[in-house]
């Protein structure tokens, strides 16, 4: 009996060493915990591990989303078995916008990650910008617009110019009174190099601490002398047997490889049919990004003395209006047939 009781307290004890030796051999306990002395820019961020007796260290992951996106530098939380408290400072924050965040900590055994907490930065959020379209170009000035939204204080702006993204100069710029809707801004400038291209930008801003930049746009300055086209066109059908009798008149408007599409795509198109002398239809459209354009004609009836005659033939006239870039250019004429 003796014996056997002496069995049994050996068998406990290694089974007991056994769940011990387990225990000890996991991955770090983690709470994420709230986030104190929150400010416009910082936050503190606080949360508690335990390491489970192996050696833990951890990090505060933060960012606009659950990707978070921002992490702290890794800390080192001991080696114990009880439960200790961290912290770190996130700074560099947007005021007035919910941040995510998460503690995760790790040792030998494995990576453990708390559950994902938010907080709100002190102030109003940033401006919200959007770089609008260039206006009233020339040869040597320009309009820039742009749109901002104050969200709730008073905004400064100016615009970002120069002959790339990295821009060079900027304009003195002006405010706009607190408010929650959108605000047109505009800004003239003077003085530029003719047939230049130039990239700027509308920028927004809250005091030092909150600066929010629109998109990068481009802009030419008109250039002092035009460039001819070629305009290229096409009418379809060039017989229309039955009325009503609808046409369709294609092509496209190129400018010299000096000149982006960008901005030589633009502008008019007249597309004229004429009986004789005498014009009997005018469509005009405007001349797409890619440089093409289409237009669409339909006569109810033949033209001219009408049911009288089988048949009429018209004269295709189209015609290219010019822009800053480009000099106006008329297309080789066509003839259709109707009836």
């Amino acid at each position: 009996m003796y014996r056997r009781v002496q069995v049994f307290a050996l068998t406990a004890a290694i089974t007991f060493a056994g769940a011990a030796a387990a225990i000890a051999a996991s991955s770090p306990s983690v709470i994420t915990g709230p986030a104190h002395h929150i400010h416009q820019t910082s936050a503190t961020l606080t949360g508690t591990v335990n390491p489970n007796g192996s050696s833990s260290s951890y990090v505060f992951e933060w960012g606009l989303t659950t990707g978070y996106g921002a992490t702290s530098a890794p800390k080192s939380a001991g080696s114990g078995s009880k439960a200790v408290l961290v912290s770190t400072t996130a700074s560099g924050l947007i005021p007035g916008t919910v941040y995510h965040y998460a503690i995760v900590a790790t040792n030998r055994y494995g990576t453990s990650v708390g559950a994902d907490r938010t907080f709100k930065t002190a102030g109003p959020p940033p401006a919200s910008v959007a770089t609008g379209t260039a206006t009233n170009v020339t040869t040597t000035g320009v309009t820039l617009t742009g749109i901002i939204n104050p969200n709730g204080a008073v905004t400064g702006y100016r615009f970002e110019y120069g002959l790339s993204s990295a821009y060079t100069t900027y304009t003195i710029g002006g405010s706009v009174p607190a408010g929650a809707s959108p605000v047109v801004v505009t800004e003239a400038l003077a003085g530029l190099s003719p047939g230049t291209i130039f990239h700027y930008r509308l920028v927004a801003f809250h005091g030092s601490t909150a600066v929010s930049y629109g998109a990068d746009q481009e802009f030419m300055t008109h250039p002092v002398k035009r460039a001819k086209p070629g305009v290229t066109t096409t009418t379809q059908p060039r017989h229309a047997h039955r009325k009503p009798f609808i046409f369709t008149t294609s092509g496209a408007v190129t400018g010299p490889k000096s000149i982006p599409a960008l901005f030589d795509c633009s502008g008019f198109v007249s597309v004229r049919f004429y009986l004789g002398k005498r014009s009997v239809a005018l469509t005009v459209v405007p001349v797409q990004p890619n440089c093409s354009y289409s237009a669409q004609t339909t006569f109810t009836r033949l033209p001219g003395r009408g049911a009288r005659h089988r048949k009429v033939t018209l004269n295709v006239v189209v015609t290219f209006r010019g822009n800053g870039y480009l000099l106006p250019r008329r297309a080789r004429q066509r003839m259709v047939v109707l009836g």
